[in-house]
């Protein structure tokens, strides 16, 4: 999974001109210079003010780049825990003395006539002190960094097998449905083909558009899109119900460019007819209408089987989860005695192929 990773050099360059300017800044100030000794910056009397600061800055500065560097590449590479704590440890240990060691002389050339071992253990110590107090915060910059890509990475790790796991759902449920849907329309066309050409015809037809529509690549449509396929697929379950099942929409033509996810109808009114009475004496009517509040309601008389149907649920606890995944939205779902209604949320966007 690609990422960009912010420890690179330029991260460090930067880190580090902004380290440098917050350890550098505050030796303008006599009280600040008193309290923490003079010396640990290089400013003594005897050597021009800017010579100090040039020391200071570049000392600061390039000691800091070479850390942040030291830590990124650390932190980048493929190592066991244990094993990159300790090269880290010892990492940051052997350049901050190392760099230390190198101060001397050049301190000893700035600032002093002497000869460089001659140095008081003040100095020397002052040097270490400094150099350590760096080193620990550049440490500390480097982890947080570290840490902050790591949950970046892990939660788009985690949005990318949630989106994943949303088209394995969906193409199981279009498998779920392919075997059953296909099943009751061969058996329907078959008793067609000697009774009525032109139905059957037509039925091929519908079925034909159904099917086009349920294989597509789609992950989301128009409701425009989705009602002209709710129409050809309630045609197909017509002819094997006839008037004992019915279907009234109520549809604001403003609202049929909002999106839905695809099959979102199809799911709904199979679920209906899957469990629920349908006969002369017991008549199912599905409505589907849009609300002042952009939100589409699907709902029928409750009358359910005396033995349920296996599966329930699986449909809609299907819909739901993708429309949790692909806009953070619930639907919701009332059954009184006499109804039941799902509402799903309409969504004002256009509709991509994968």
């Amino acid at each position: 999974m690609a990422q960009k990773s912010y420890m690179n050099w330029q991260t460090a360059f930067c880190l580090a001109a902004f380290i440098t300017l917050i350890f550098v800044l505050p030796v303008f100030s006599p009280l600040y210079l008193k309290m923490m000794g003079g010396e640990m910056f290089g400013f003594v009397d005897s050597v021009p003010k800017y010579v100090s600061l040039l020391y200071s800055t570049g000392s600061f500065f390039l000691l800091t780049f070479l850390l942040f560097v030291f830590d990124f590449q650390l932190l980048k590479g493929r190592y066991a825990v244990t094993e990159r704590n300790w090269y880290f440890m010892g990492g940051v240990l052997l350049i901050t003395l190392l760099f230390s060691f190198l101060q001397l002389p050049l301190y000893n050339s700035l600032f002093t006539s002497e000869n460089v071992w001659s140095f008081s253990s003040y100095i020397f110590g002052s040097i270490i002190l400094m150099n350590v107090s760096l080193a620990l915060m550049v440490v500390a910059v480097s982890y947080i960094i570290y840490l902050s890509e790591k949950r970046q990475f892990l939660a788009l790790q985690y949005e990318s097998l949630k989106v994943e796991n949303m088209q394995i759902r969906y193409q199981a449920l279009k498998n779920q449905v392919d075997p059953h849907f296909l099943f009751n329309t061969m058996s329907i066309l078959d008793s067609l083909v000697d009774e009525d050409k032109q139905r059957t015809h037509e039925y091929i037809q519908r079925f034909s558009s159904v099917y086009r529509y349920i294989l597509q690549t789609k992950e989301i449509v128009t409701l425009d899109e989705e009602l002209h396929f709710t129409d050809d697929y309630f045609g197909l379950l017509q002819v094997r119900y006839g008037e004992c099942l019915q279907l009234k929409t109520e549809i604001n033509f403003a609202l049929k460019n909002y999106s839905v996810v695809p099959l979102s109808l199809q799911i709904l009114i199979e679920n209906a007819v899957k469990h629920n009475i349908i006969s002369r004496q017991h008549p199912l009517c599905i409505t589907i209408k849009t609300t002042n509040d952009r939100q589409l309601i699907v709902s029928n008389n409750y009358q359910p089987k005396t033995m349920p149907s296996a599966g329930v649920g699986i449909g809609l606890a299907n819909l739901s989860e993708r429309y949790a995944l692909k806009w953070q939205k619930d639907i919701t779902i009332e059954q009184t005695e006499d109804v039941f209604e799902v509402t799903i949320p309409l969504v004002f966007e256009s509709p991509k192929t994968t």
